[in-house]
C-alpha cells in the first residue's frame, strides 16, 4: 500500500511537471495546459562526493496568508543510486511571513510525509536512508531554523548547529541536497513577501 500511495503522488507531480511544459496530451486540453505554469528556483544539487550541479525546483503549489506561506515543492533527490531507488522528492514547506525581517524568517512546518509530501532518497534496505530515520534525526530539526541560520551552513557535507553529525553519517547527499533546496526557497520566499 506504500508503494502504491507513493507511486501515486510520483505519477502526480510527473504529470503536473509535464502539464506544466506543455505536454497535455491531448489537443483540446493544450490551449489550457499552456496556461498551466508553475514558479521554479534554482538549487545547486550535489552528487556522491559532493559533486554540485544547478537543478531547477518547481513551486507546486503556493498559499500564503498573514503568517505564513505554504509550498509544495518538487525536486531531484540523492542522483547515485539507480531509478528503482530513487524518485523526485516533494517537500511540503511553511514559511513564517511575519517577522520582522527577511533574515530571521524561519521554517515553520516542513514534511516528506502525511500525504503532504514524497520522500524520494535513497534505498529502503538501509536504514539510514529511510523517511523515518531521516525526519527524525534531519528534517524535524529544520523546523524553526532561519534565512540567517540556512545561510550559514557550509554547503555539501557541513551541518548547522542543533545537528548530530554521527546521526547523519551515511546521508550526506540526502541531507546537503534537502538544505541547499530549503535555502533556495527561503531566498525565493523572502523576496517575495518580505520588503526590506
Amino acid at each position: 500500500m506504500k508503494r502504491y500511495i507513493k507511486a501515486t503522488a510520483l505519477l502526480l507531480v510527473l504529470c503536473t511537471l509535464l502539464a506544466s511544459a506543455g505536454c497535455a496530451g491531448s489537443p483540446e486540453k493544450e490551449e489550457s495546459a499552456k496556461d498551466l505554469t508553475y514558479p521554479t528556483f534554482t538549487f545547486t544539487h550535489y552528487a556522491s562526493g559532493g559533486v554540485p550541479e544547478e537543478y531547477e525546483a518547481v513551486i507546486l503549489f503556493e498559499q500564503s496568508n498573514s503568517t505564513f506561506t505554504a509550498y509544495q515543492v518538487a525536486f531531484a533527490s540523492c542522483t547515485c543510486r539507480d531509478p528503482m531507488n530513487n524518485y523526485m522528492s516533494v517537500a511540503y514547506v511553511e514559511i513564517l511571513n511575519n517577522r520582522d525581517s527577511a533574515s530571521e524568517a524561519s521554517v515553520r512546518y516542513i514534511t516528506f510525509g502525511e500525504y503532504k509530501g514524497l520522500f524520494g532518497d535513497g534505498n529502503r534496505d538501509v536504514e539510514d536512508f529511510t523517511e523515518p530515520h531521516v525526519n527524525e534525526t534531519f528534517v524535524s530539526k529544520l523546523i524553526g531554523k532561519t534565512y540567517e541560520d540556512l545561510e550559514s551552513w557550509g554547503g555539501y557535507g557541513s551541518v548547522m548547529e542543533g545537528f548530530d553529525v554521527d546521526a547523519l553519517t551515511g546521508a550526506t547527499v540526502t541531507t546537503s541536497n534537502i538544505t541547499s533546496m530549503l535555502l533556495s526557497l527561503m531566498k525565493y520566499h523572502t523576496e517575495k513577501y518580505y520588503k526590506e
